[in-house]
């Protein structure tokens, strides 16, 4: 496989390979004779394309991304053949669904809850957590902005981030882009860094705060596992979150870059423990209904029956 990449060799060599995997795909599928294929992401092109050479097996396809994210050539192609042959098409938002040029056969189901049911607790910390990997346009930035306007009202918080710079210079960069911006601000004393984190159920039951302030999210698994452990959540208008976190009411909803709202949220969150706690317990129980056992598991379930009873 060959990863998709702004680069001259790449994209000379991507269909190439695409038609020598294809051709080492239908030796593996003759080997293991499956019931079906599912394609985790839809620029995936390989069972599309084992399908138009006479392949008998059904695939569905994910699309966990927004299309939008990607250049259109891509896009239309990706879509082409994927509409084309894919039985169905899983999407992980309604979000990247308003973003598909095509509808049929599309099904919306969000992400699964952790595995592990958790109690309900009460956070008495005073630590604010930014779960996301240093990537540019994941936020951490406005996060910094945001606390910096507020944080010498609320001396004894803290804002901590924990991600992965994935190996990547140009996310090393920005990593240390944002450490300056901690030192200009003055946050010093106030901001940790992290890397990824080996507990992450742990990070988020030890903070009292959770944000997300991407700017663009095709769903936003954080916000999904900050609200199962009774979290509040401030994030933006970015696509999923705010798909399932109600404003004011289950999280607090800012719209994308926008650093006073960003901080009036902050501020209004930090001075409230009661409000904390009102909005930690909504999340708790309005994340298990909307992503329950029989809206996820079920569902995909039903999606890969009838995508063999189809065949």
């Amino acid at each position: 496989m060959l990863e998709m990449r702004k680069e001259f060799v790449a994209a000379i060599l991507y269909f190439p390979l695409v038609l020598i995997n294809t051709v080492r795909f239908f030796s593996l599928i003759n080997r293991l004779k499956p019931d079906l294929i599912v394609s985790n992401v839809f620029y995936n092109l390989i069972p599309a394309i084992y399908k138009f050479f006479g392949g008998r097996i059904p695939y569905v396809v994910y699309v966990r991304f927004l299309p939008s994210k990607f250049p259109k050539f891509f896009v239309k192609l990706w879509c082409f053949w994927n509409r084309r042959f894919a039985s169905h098409t899983v999407v992980v938002s309604e979000s990247v669904r308003n973003d598909l040029p095509y509808k049929n056969n599309v099904i919306t189901i969000g992400g699964e809850l952790p595995a592990e049911e958790q109690d309900f607790a009460i956070s008495l910390s005073t630590k604010i957590l930014y779960p996301a990997n240093y990537i540019m346009g994941k936020g951490q930035q406005f996060a910094l902005q945001s606390f910096a306007l507020i944080s010498k009202r609320h001396p004894t918080w803290k804002l901590k981030f924990i991600g992965s710079d994935m190996g990547l210079e140009k996310n090393k960069e920005f990593k240390k882009r944002l450490v300056e911006l901690t030192q200009r601000l003055h946050l010093e004393a106030q901001v940790e860094w992290h890397s990824f984190a080996e507990n992450i159920s742990q990070e988020y039951l030890s903070a009292a705060i959770v944000l997300n302030f991407s700017e663009s999210e095709s769903f936003s698994l954080t916000c999904l596992e900050a609200m199962f452990y009774g979290r509040p959540v401030i994030a933006t208008r970015s696509g999923g979150p705010s798909e399932f976190i109600d404003h004011n009411e289950s999280g607090i909803l800012v719209d994308v870059k926008d650093v006073e709202a960003m901080a009036r949220a902050l501020d209004e969150l930090m001075s409230s423990p009661e409000k904390r706690e009102q909005m930690g317990r909504l999340a708790y129980a309005r994340v298990r209904e909307k992503f329950s056992y029989q809206n996820t598991i079920v569902r995909l379930g039903e999606v890969y029956k009838a995508s063999i009873k189809d065949y």
